[in-house]
């Protein structure tokens, strides 16, 4: 079981996701996901199916609109299939 956390950055149009994960609570290390945002974000959710615990997406949001901290159910997160419409959620 993992604990995901998410960094994202820069504007709606222009933005970077980083992944982290740990598997005790304590440690996060980079998931190492490659490509553009949309095969990032699609990997994540496919080791979120997989491998995530039942407790919230922790996603820090630092972009030019806004700045804040955000939690997610997992099954909301699973539920955007598009990396753009994700990030337009964290906006809501």
């Amino acid at each position: 079981m993992k604990l995901f956390k998410l960094t994202v950055k820069g504007n709606t149009q222009e933005f970077t996701i980083d992944y982290t994960a740990s598997t005790n609570f304590i440690s996060y290390v980079d998931c190492g996901f490659t490509g553009t945002e949309q095969e990032k974000y699609e990997k994540f959710l496919k080791d979120l199916s997989e491998n995530g615990g039942p407790q919230p997406i922790n996603i820090k949001v630092k972009m030019t609109t806004q700045t804040t901290d955000r939690a997610l159910a997992k099954n909301d997160v699973l539920n955007i299939k598009d990396v753009n419409d994700f990030i337009k959620r964290l906006g809501r």
